[in-house]
């Protein structure tokens, strides 16, 4: 009863908050021709001069999130609020915007099981070469490009958590940002990315002596073709190569994944089908994943996410989501799980509000730790700047 009144709360706050700039008379654009809320957020811009060829810009970044979850499911109950993410950054561009220099720290302050620190480890730590359309290149410590969950910044995703698939292919151990060599560029309508990836990973750069693994994407932008607001089809494929020192990748040999992300008007819709070559009795494991969203106002979206999952074995699949395990980390060959949520866009994604609830079902597993089904209901707030 108590998690039942949390979530209730929680969801009233929602309620509380001011309206945008754009829906309210009290967030009218002042003098300077800006609302509040881009008075505000113009303030992390330190500096921004493109006549200087040296340094054109110097922002302030950073991303503050924050959830209450409650778990209700077979193998035990749990709810908690915390901050899911708070990283504090900068990003700067140097030369006529050539060379651009981006760092995040990440902290764990409010993090279920975690003693609460300040410095947790560094997220992005690496300079960018733009040098043209065609090739540029990414050196240091960055997050690898692999699938639709890993497409953009979670600063974006419309949904609380990354696939059962991105969980399983990341080992789900907080590692999922790596030192790196990516190159990366566009021709056209085709673009591709290629990385070599270090697999030892720690709160900087790491050791390098846990071996690598290597990504490689194509991807074809229909948008015109199809007089759409997005049309992109991507291709991923990663090879890893694993010692014992290996942190992250190691529970697989390849990893393939293909997704079109389409979007007009109001009407969005994902569609992602994905495979794994898991070592030795791991077992081989197949995704399908398909996400539909529907914008009811240009502040109100809905999101519908259904995600289906088969393993080779029978403890192929790990049910390793964030909230989930925290009743215990369940396997299993055959996962359901169907996803609906709410945001609310308070100042776009820049500060946007969430509500959603999933229905989980993992089954096939043998053992202790087999099987788990229930449901999730998720309440939470983004921000960054």
């Amino acid at each position: 009863m108590k998690s039942i009144h949390h979530a209730i709360l929680a969801t009233s706050l929602l309620g509380l908050l001011p309206a945008t700039a754009e829906d309210s008379g009290v967030f009218s654009k002042g003098l300077s021709g800006q609302g509040p809320f881009d008075q505000i957020w113009s303030a992390a811009k330190f500096y921004k001069d493109d006549s200087n060829h040296i340094i054109e810009e110097f922002d302030f970044t950073g991303r503050f999130q924050m959830d209450y979850f409650n778990v209700d499911s077979d193998k035990g109950n749990n709810d908690f609020t915390e901050i899911r993410r708070f990283r504090l950054g900068e990003d700067a561009f140097f030369f006529d915007r050539h060379v651009e220099i981006k760092s995040d720290l990440d902290t764990s302050l409010r993090s279920y099981g975690k003693d609460e620190i300040f410095y947790n480890r560094m997220t992005n730590l690496n300079v960018d070469f733009h040098i043209v359309d065609e090739f540029n290149l990414r050196v240091g410590k960055q997050e690898p490009h692999f699938g639709y969950d890993r497409e953009q910044s979670d600063n974006v995703q419309p949904f609380f958590e990354r696939s059962f698939f991105d969980d399983n292919v990341f080992n789900k151990t907080g590692n999922d940002y790596q030192s790196a060599v990516t190159a990366y560029g566009k021709t056209g309508n085709f673009g591709y990315l290629a990385s070599i990836i270090s697999n030892d990973v720690d709160k900087e750069f790491g050791q390098f002596n846990g071996g690598q693994t290597y990504l490689a994407e194509v991807s074809y932008d229909f948008k015109k073709a199809i007089c759409a607001d997005k049309a992109l089809w991507v291709l991923d494929y990663m090879h890893m190569e694993n010692t014992t020192g290996s942190d992250v990748f190691s529970t697989m040999d390849n990893a393939a994944a293909t997704y079109f992300d389409f979007k007009k008007d109001a009407f969005g819709i994902v569609a992602q089908v994905a495979y794994g070559d898991g070592i030795a009795k791991k077992g081989d494991f197949y995704e399908l994943m398909v996400m539909p969203t529907y914008d009811i106002t240009s502040k109100l979206q809905a999101v519908f996410r259904y995600q289906y999952g088969h393993g080779s074995e029978s403890n192929t699949i790990g049910l390793i989501n964030r909230q989930d395990s925290t009743v215990g980390k369940f396997t299993g060959d055959e996962f359901n799980a169907a996803y609906l949520g709410v945001n609310y866009f308070v100042y776009g994604n820049k500060l946007r509000l969430m509500a959603g609830v999933e229905y989980f079902d993992l089954t096939g597993g043998t053992g202790a730790k087999a099987d788990n089904s229930g449901f999730t209901t998720m309440v939470g707030a983004r921000m960054y700047w």
